[in-house]
């Protein structure tokens, strides 16, 4: 058995007020490794504490290591020491999760219509991308597990394409119906704050947002660069257009 823990980063909104892009990162690993994983990142968890007084129960959350907005006790590391975090944790990642694999979905916005739902259409791609890596790549099944958004939306989604997923084929222009029926059961939804996992995930996601939109004032910590540590674990294959294997359309 599989899982894939999933986070976002941007929002699937348009309009003045929303994001320029909408990003999903999927970390897939074996059951059978979820213990090993989760000792390993309660030691890296542990050492964050030592060296820079984060406690192992507070929640990582990406973006607010770089900007606070709702995580007080963020404020007593200095920003240089928060972004070091994030630097370790893009080193770490493939490290911990050796044999997990990474699957990105990234829409920018202004190359879609208006009127585009971009959180079906991320969730519709990750979803498939992640049903063709168990039925190709280890003949398996699997859950997804995410934070704690869009229940009811994701749910209705998933089920409709384990009976109607039209993709278009790279030979002949046609489409065919491929139903992702090697994921199991409904979507489960957790608060990122109790899951690691999550976690990790969120951390991915922003990583590739900055990698996307890099911010000048970030340039001299490189984290725009940040994302490219990870390169040993991305499903490469879930995207023969890009480099890194990010799903873009």
């Amino acid at each position: 058995m599989y899982l894939m823990y999933v986070d976002e980063s941007g929002d699937p909104g348009v309009g003045k007020y929303a994001s320029p892009h909408y990003i999903l990162s999927g970390l897939i690993i074996n059951s059978n490794d979820w213990r090993k994983y989760l000792d390993q990142i309660k030691t890296f968890r542990t050492a964050v504490k030592k060296m820079y007084g984060l406690n192992i129960r507070e929640e990582i959350h990406a973006a607010e290591l770089i900007r606070i907005n709702k995580i007080k006790s963020y404020a007593a590391i200095r920003k240089a020491d928060r972004i070091h975090i994030l630097r370790n944790l893009a080193v770490q990642i493939p490290v911990i999760f050796n044999t997990a694999k990474v699957v990105n979905v990234c829409l920018r916005k202004a190359d879609f219509p208006a009127d585009t739902d971009f959180q079906k259409l991320a969730w519709s791609r990750l979803i498939t991308r992640y049903d063709v890596y168990l039925k190709k790549s280890v003949k398996d099944n699997g859950i997804i597990i995410a934070d704690d958004s869009s229940e009811g939306t994701i749910r209705s989604l998933l089920r409709k394409l384990r009976t109607y997923n039209p993709i278009m084929s790279h030979f002949n222009g046609e489409t065919y119906n491929a139903p992702t029926d090697n994921i199991i059961e409904d979507v489960f939804h957790r608060d990122s704050a109790h899951s690691y996992y999550i976690q990790i995930a969120d951390v991915i996601a922003h990583l590739l947002y900055r990698k996307e939109y890099p911010k000048g004032s970030l340039k001299k910590y490189g984290v725009h660069l940040y994302f490219d540590e990870l390169k040993d674990i991305l499903l490469k294959e879930a995207s023969k257009k890009d480099a890194m294997g990010v799903v873009r359309n």
